[in-house]
C-alpha cells in the first residue's frame, strides 16, 4: 500500500525553531503513482539549517531578514521549520537562505507518502492465510530466534494502535489493537501532532508494525515475524498517510537518541514511505542513525519502473522491493541500482495460492471502513499490498539477526545478502536491478552463521 506523508514540525514565532518542507514526495509502497499535479512540498514552509557555530541571535536575525513569520526548532541539530508569510514563494525563500553565510543548507519541506496498496478484508483470521510467512520459512525461523524485547524497531509511519487513549484536545478516542500479545512498546513520538501519543489515525502504521511484531502463538488472529522484539511507534504521517521531510528527520533523530535505563534500545528503523525527491535533512538524519549502529530499512517504491524512492536509495538504507505469492517480483515494485532485497509485498488482485482470497499481506489494523467515519476503536485482520508491506519483513529479519548477536549493521546486510534466494535472474554471486540480491531467507541467514541452528523440520 502506498503511504503519503508530509514531514512537518511546528515551532513558536521567530525564536528557536522552524519547520519546513523539503523537495519530493514520499510515496506509499503500492502500485499507484501519485499524479503529477500533487504537491511536491508543503506550501509556505522551508527547512533552514544553520552552521553549528552560529549563535541564536544570528539565527533569529537571519530568519527574520528572510521574511519568516514563525519558526520551529528540530529536536537535535540547529534545523528550523520556517513558515513564510501568506503568498511567500518557497523556491525564492530557499534561494535566499542558501546565500546566507550562517546557513548550512536550506530546502523545501518536501512531502512523503505511505507505500501501501489496496485493502482487502478476509472473512477468517488464521495463520494459514499468511502465505508471506510460509514464503519466508517463518516456522523454521522461529525455531531459531523469536526476537528479544531488548531489540527495538522504530516504525516511522502513521502511528500504531498501541494504547487506549482519548485525545484531550480533539476528543478523538483510540484503542489498543487486540492482537499485540506480550509485545513491548517503547515510548514513541508523534511528530505530526507534537505529542507523546503516536496513535494511528489511519491504518497503515498498525499493519506495518504488526508484520514485525503482532502477537504470535496466542490463538488470536495472525502472526508477526519478530514478535519477541520491541516496537517504537513514531508518527511521521498524518491521517491521509502524508508527511514532510522535517517530520521524518525529527522522527529518525528521536528514535536514535531515545534512551532507557542508560541504553539505546532502537536497533532497526523501518520506513514504509518514500518520495521521488531528495532531502538533505533526512539524509543527514539517516547518516546519524547509521553512525549509531542502527539498521535502516525502507520501501523501494511502487512505480513498476526504474527509480528507487528516497530515502530507500540512500547508501545507508536497505531498499526493499516486493514479491507476490509466487515469489516473483510484483508488477508494481520499483527497480534500480540501489535495490537490495525482495520480501513479500503481495498482490491483492491475484490468488496464486488458491485459498479463495486475494494475495494481500494480512495483518491486524484499524478497520478502514470505521476509520473513514472517524472511528479508531474497531479492528480487523485485513490485507494490503505494496513495497510498504515488504519493508517490515526485512526490518523484522534484521531485528532477529541482532537478537541472535549479529549487531554490526554491515554484518546484518552481509548475512541477508549471502543467504537470499536467487530469483528474477539475479546472479549467484551478486545482484541485479530487478530484484537486488533476491528474496530474503531469515532462517538461512540465522543458521548460516554457525549460530543456533534450531531443530530440523
Amino acid at each position: 500500500m502506498r503511504l503519503r506523508s508530509v514531514f512537518t514540525l511546528l515551532v513558536p514565532a521567530l525564536a528557536v525553531g522552524a519547520v519546513g518542507q523539503a523537495t519530493g514526495i514520499f510515496k506509499a509502497a503500492r502500485r499507484t503513482t501519485p499524479p503529477a499535479s500533487e504537491r511536491a512540498w508543503r506550501e509556505g514552509e522551508v527547512i533552514v539549517a544553520f552552521r553549528p557555530e552560529v549563535e541564536l541571535r544570528e539565527v533569529e536575525d537571519t530568519l527574520r531578514a528572510g521574511g519568516v513569520v514563525r519558526a520551529r526548532a528540530a529536536r537535535t541539530e540547529p534545523r528550523y521549520l520556517a513558515s513564510l508569510p501568506a503568498g511567500g514563494s518557497v523556491p525564492d525563500a530557499v534561494s535566499h537562505f542558501r546565500r546566507q553565510r550562517a546557513v548550512d543548507y536550506a530546502e523545501p519541506n518536501g512531502i512523503v507518502r505511505k507505500s501501501q496498496g489496496r485493502t482487502f478484508t478476509p472473512n477468517d483470521e488464521f495463520f494459514h492465510f499468511q502465505w508471506n510467512m510460509e514464503l519466508l520459512d517463518a516456522e523454521r525461523t522461529w525455531a531459531i530466534q523469536k526476537g528479544l524485547p531488548t531489540v527495538g524497531v522504530a516504525v516511522l509511519d502513521t502511528g500504531a494502535a498501541y494504547e487506549d487513549y482519548t485525545d484531550p484536545v480533539t476528543g478523538q478516542v483510540f484503542a489498543r489493537a487486540p492482537d499485540w500479545g506480550n509485545v513491548t512498546f517503547l515510548p514513541g513520538w508523534d511528530a505530526v501532532n507534537k505529542d507523546d501519543h503516536p496513535n494511528d489515525d489511519e491504518w497503515h502504521g498498525t499493519h506495518v508494525a504488526s508484520t514485525i511484531a503482532e502477537g504470535t502463538d496466542n490463538l488470536i488472529d495472525l502472526a508477526g515475524l519478530a514478535f519477541g522484539c520491541a516496537i517504537m511507534p513514531v508518527k511521521v504521517l498524518d491521517e491521509e498517510g502524508e508527511g514532510t521531510f522535517f517530520e521524518v528527520a525529527d522522527g529518525i533523530d528521536y528514535a536514535v537518541n531515545f534512551t532507557e535505563g542508560g541504553e539505546r534500545p532502537i536497533k532497526v528503523i523501518n520506513m514504509s514511505l518514500g518520495t521521488d525527491g531528495y532531502s538533505e535533512a533526512v539524509k543527514r538524519a539517516v547518516d546519524r542513525a547509521a553512525a549509531n549502529g542502527i539498521v535502516l530499512v525502507a520501501a523501494a517504491g511502487n512505480t513498476s519502473s526504474p527509480g528507487i524512492d528516497f530515502p530507500a536509495r540512500l547508501p545507508n538504507v536497505i531498499a526493499v522491493g516486493a514479491v507476490d505469492a509466487r515469489g516473483e517480483r510484483a508488477s508494481y515494485s520499483s527497480t534500480g541500482a540501489e535495490l537490495e532485497f525482495m520480501a513479500p509485498g503481495g498482490d491483492c488482485d491475484r490468488d496464486d495460492n488458491s485459498d479463495g482470497f486475494g494475495d494481500c499481506v494480512y495483518q491486524q489494523m484499524p478497520d478502514f471502513e470505521f476509520v473513514r467515519e472517524g472511528i479508531h476503536t474497531q479492528f480487523c485482520p485485513c490485507g494490503l499490498d505494496g513495497t510498504s508491506m515488504a519493508s517490515p519483513h526485512v526490518a523484522a529479519a534484521a531485528a532477529l539477526l541482532i537478537s541472535q548477536g549479529i549487531t554490526d549493521p554491515e554484518a546484518v546486510r552481509a548475512a541477508l545478502q549471502q543467504t537470499a534466494r536467487k530469483i528474477g535472474g539475479a546472479p549467484e554471486d551478486g545482484r541485479n536491478d530487478d530484484v537486488g540480491y533476491g528474496l530474503i531467507q531469515p532462517a538461512a541467514a540465522l543458521s548460516g552463521l554457525g549460530l543456533n541452528q534450531g531443530p530440523d523440520r
